[in-house]
């Protein structure tokens, strides 16, 4: 499922194999946002912070990242690519994803790096990873932004959005999290975060906003 080509432009990114690639993986993508969530509200900062805001969103995607990391460090299908204080995956050879903050577009907020350029333009490759759908996957907050409403697959060229899709857990199975363990600044992979089993019955400057 690599991306084709036309000459030496890039094809963008494509809806039906982005899907395909990651349909083993939703269930994951999903419990690695929420839980991120619910890693946030634990701390019972809500009142305590002059920005808070802009601190939520840092440490959401701290807890975010460290949840990705441990989720995937025994799936050999996964490539963690970790960079300037985040972290992109490699699904399966096929697809380059990265978690974000959705902005009011809907596509994830960012610092205009040009980190963020070489992945948010469907024409750039990024360094050693050719050939790859690049697409984001965002939480979106409810109006009063009490907790998470959609997580969302979007695919961008630089500030147009693609297309997207809602992310669904698998309502068949049932989704055991697991205590995260801690992640060493230097250490790719982690602890197992969470495991799945059949249901009972039938800014450096990081990007980080």
């Amino acid at each position: 499922m690599m991306l084709e080509t036309e000459g030496n432009a890039m094809i963008r990114a494509d809806e039906d194999a982005v899907r395909e690639a990651l349909e083993s993986y939703h269930n994951a993508i999903f419990e690695i946002a929420h839980g991120a969530w619910r890693d946030w509200q634990a701390l019972a900062l809500s009142g305590r912070l002059l920005f808070p805001g802009r601190s939520r969103a840092c440490l959401v995607h701290d807890f975010m990242m460290q949840r990705a990391i441990a989720a995937w460090a025994e799936n050999s299908g996964v490539r963690v690519l970790r960079h300037d204080e985040t972290a992109k995956f490699v699904i399966d050879d096929a697809v380059l994803l990265r978690f974000k903050k959705a902005d009011d577009r809907g596509l994830g907020a960012n610092i205009p790096t040009q980190a963020f350029l070489d992945f948010a333009e469907q024409q750039r490759d990024l360094p050693g990873i050719p050939y790859v759908h690049k697409v984001e996957v965002v939480y979106i907050l409810n109006r009063l932004q009490t907790q998470i409403e959609r997580v969302v697959v979007v695919a961008r060229d630089g500030n147009v959005r693609l297309w997207d899709y809602v992310v669904l857990p698998d309502t068949t199975a049932e989704t055991v999290p697991l205590p995260i363990q801690p992640i060493a600044p230097d250490q790719e992979r982690g602890a197992k975060v969470t495991v799945k089993k059949p249901a009972a019955n039938d800014d450096k400057k990081s990007e980080v906003e």
